[in-house]
């Protein structure tokens, strides 16, 4: 079961990297469009933001799998390998906790837009249900692969204190 959100962690990954490569697209055919033929575009803005916020939240679960997320190593490196080990299933479990949240309040205005048929005020017209729903599918993401990462904290050993 774990190959499995492992798996989907990379998928949002890979989808993160499709989505980078077609915001830098977008923004250099904005700078060519504004400042080489002046006439700058309506939706590049707009798109910019969405796609930015789908790549940070679908890339946090492969962030998560790699181990590449920000540490407080000055502190934690003071303390005795047990408690390291502890302390890490401990903030493991509130970041799952918060993950949880996110899907859940997150899933509940991305309901709350498509039932009310919210639409971004741009000339796009967007359905704001779309962009809503990043954040809990993100969070969803990212607390599969949190779980991943608890299980293995609890099933592998805890590492000595000696040098």
């Amino acid at each position: 079961m774990f190959n499995c959100f492992e798996r989907i962690s990379r998928f949002g990954a890979v989808l993160a990297e499709i989505s980078l490569v077609l915001l830098l697209l977008l923004v250099f055919n904005e700078v060519i469009a504004r400042y080489v033929l002046n006439k700058p575009t309506l939706y590049s803005v707009e798109l910019s933001e969405y796609l930015l916020i789908f790549v940070a939240f679908m890339a946090a679960g492969w962030v998560l799998q790699e181990d590449k997320h920000v540490k407080m190593h000055f502190v934690v490196n003071l303390m005795p390998d047990k408690v390291k080990h502890i302390l890490d299933i401990c903030t493991s479990g509130i970041v799952l906790i918060f993950c949880i949240i996110l899907v859940w309040q997150g899933g509940k205005s991305s309901v709350m837009a498509f039932a009310g048929g919210y639409h971004s005020s741009s000339l796009l017209n967007v359905p704001l249900w779309i962009p809503y729903a990043i954040i809990p599918l993100g969070s969803l993401i990212l607390a599969l692969q949190m779980l991943v990462r608890i299980g293995k904290l609890i099933w592998t050993p805890i590492k000595s204190d000696n040098p």
